[in-house]
């Protein structure tokens, strides 16, 4: 086995009881010395009082309840500092809680961080319900997301998995602009590929969107969102401002008309107009 500091394991929870028990169990699993449920729900404690329950006070994992929900970037942040205050120079393995690890999951990224030392994280192949996925690319000019690489694009890594060494790169993971989505896009732009280690093995079964509902009015809003948000932060003079801009207007619209049609559904029409209200309201 490859020496490595302790894995803590870091799951948000909303509203989802035994979606996030699952996943827990898998990180335990796996060998993470503990893990951290940071319960995003703003449920008066329901929930969090639900996972406390069938967890039977195991030692082994903390819940932290937030007041409101945060969202993901900054609920991750935040999960990263009570780690960081607790558990000093350990390694995160941040994960969906509608996700699970597969056997051998904790060695093989572990075992490429400890050899990679210029990475920050690595990231598996992640089986999404039957459609195999790793290295991911964002065309930065029109927000087209790609399985290889298209001029001007760059890679990103899921945020569904990903196990990080806080001390190089620090607390503060994500970009709290992004509520829900984009957030390891603008990470990916961020970091560049050198810094995010693939390790090509399928280590993690993810259902997909199970908290937000693929195809629902808010998946589809803060989707739409994100590339706004992602567009203004990647932009490097106005006229690149202009030219991203543009291009979306066009990508994002076929997105939501093809995703219509799909759907058999007018919420990704919908979400164009609230989304884009969503990134202007971040922007000011």
């Amino acid at each position: 086995m490859t020496s490595h500091p302790p894995i803590i394991g870091l799951t948000l929870n909303y509203r989802d009881a035994p979606r996030t028990l699952t996943c827990v169990r898998s990180l335990l699993d796996e060998g993470a010395t503990h893990v951290l449920i940071w319960d995003n729900s703003e449920d008066g404690g329901a929930s969090a009082d639900a996972l406390s329950e069938n967890l039977n006070q195991d030692s082994r994992v903390g819940i932290e309840r937030s007041p409101a929900n945060l969202g993901f970037a900054a609920g991750v942040n935040r999960g990263m500092e009570w780690i960081a205050r607790h558990f000093g120079t350990s390694w995160v393995l941040l994960i969906n809680n509608d996700a699970r690890l597969l056997p051998g999951a904790i060695e093989a990224l572990a075992a490429t961080l400890t050899r990679q030392l210029q990475a920050v994280i690595t990231y598996p192949d992640i089986d999404h319900a039957g459609h195999i996925i790793g290295t991911v690319y964002y065309q930065r000019h029109t927000g087209l997301l790609t399985h290889k690489p298209l001029p001007g694009s760059f890679t990103y890594a899921s945020g569904c998995c990903q196990l990080i060494a806080p001390e190089r790169i620090g607390t503060t993971l994500f970009d709290e602009d992004f509520f829900m989505y984009g957030e390891d896009w603008a990470l990916g732009a961020k970091l560049g590929m050198e810094k995010m280690a693939h390790v090509s093995q399928t280590l993690v079964f993810h259902e997909g969107s199970a908290g937000s509902g693929l195809g629902s009015e808010f998946y589809e809003t803060h989707m739409i969102a994100a590339h706004w948000t992602l567009a203004r932060k990647l932009a490097r003079t106005p006229r690149d401002r202009a030219l991203m801009m543009t291009a979306r207007l066009f990508t994002l619209t076929a997105r939501a008309f093809l995703r219509a049609f799909r759907y058999r559904s007018i919420v990704p029409l919908r979400a164009l107009r609230e989304g884009w209200r969503i990134a202007h309201k971040r922007q000011s």
